[in-house]
């Protein structure tokens, strides 16, 4: 009998990988990995090339798959909790129902990826790369992003609530329904992003970079921003009651019927009486120049001090 013709439940994992790695090559022998249903929990495949194996259904509990090539592998209904995958190639892959709780994918590739009710909670994902991926109702809640690169990336329904994200990187990405709730990090990047009724509720991103963004009805409710670009951005329908923006800038910013009613506006640079005046203050506002609102034209509260 061809090795071939032997099913993965009676071969050893070396054998399965060294057959995979000759199907891989294109030379007409040995045979896919095909691992579905497989439990090889703390199983060591480091740096294994698994090009476009399956791991449906598997379960890979503790498993070390660092530096390992998975690009366009499926993985549907997988658990890899816990699992290893530090500087892993994943791109191409589809990911669909699997759970990656507590793994650590640092600086691992997962660019052009299709995902799909996703489980990434509590895992460390610091430099991990989603460059032009379409993630839909995936969890993030709790991990360690910073540094991450989601360029031209697509999101929807996604939770980052209680991550790490500093110096993340959502440069002309689009987010729907997204949540960050209580998110944190410095130097957040989402210049040219496209944010769509997202949730940013008490989130803390001094320094964040909003140029140029859309943040179409999008609700930053008493979220730290201080320091924060919105040049140029589409802030209208947005809520920012509550929120600190103290030494933002504004310039050229679109502020219709943005709510600023108990915001901290103190220092926030380049706003216009027109612009200040199209949004929405209320006593509880400070306003650029330190005075409290609500903001009425003519009084030259929109310059800082």
């Amino acid at each position: 009998m061809q090795l071939s013709e032997i099913p993965a439940q009676n071969r050893s994992l070396e054998d399965i990988v060294a057959a995979h790695a000759h199907w891989a090559s294109g030379n007409g022998t040995g045979r896919r990995c095909e691992l579905g249903g497989l439990t090889l929990n703390e199983a060591q495949l480091q740096k294994a090339n698994l090009a476009r194996a399956s791991f449906d259904g598997t379960t890979l509990l503790d498993a070390d798959l660092s530096l390992a090539d998975l690009r366009g592998v499926s993985i549907q209904a997988a658990d890899f909790g816990r699992a290893l995958l530090n500087g892993a190639d994943l791109t191409g892959a589809r990911i669909e129902r699997a759970q990656f709780q507590f793994a650590r994918l640092i600086a691992a590739q997962l660019a052009e990826t299709r995902m799909e009710e996703v489980s990434f909670r509590k895992a460390l994902m610091e430099n991990a790369r989603f460059h032009e991926s379409i993630i839909r109702k995936t969890t993030f809640r709790g991990a360690v992003l910073n540094g991450i690169s989601l360029h031209h990336a697509k999101l929807d329904e996604c939770d980052f609530s209680s991550t790490e994200i500093g110096g993340a990187q959502f440069f002309r990405t689009t987010l729907e329904d997204c949540r960050f709730h209580g998110a944190v990090g410095r130097d957040v990047n989402f210049t040219y992003a496209r944010l769509k009724q997202c949730d940013l509720t008490k989130a803390e991103l001094p320094s964040a970079k909003f140029h140029h963004a859309e943040l179409k009805s999008t609700l930053f409710y008493r979220a730290d921003l201080s320091g924060a670009d919105f040049r140029e951005a589409l802030l209208a329908g947005c809520d920012l009651v509550g929120a600190m923006l103290r030494n933002a800038r504004m310039g050229g910013a679109r502020l219709y019927a943005t709510d600023f009613c108990g915001a901290d506006l103190t220092g926030v640079r380049e706003l216009t009486a027109q612009q200040l005046g199209q949004a929405r203050t209320d006593a509880a506002t400070i306003l650029p120049n330190g005075s409290h609102g609500p903001y009425s034209r003519l009084s030259g509260a929109e310059k800082p001090r």
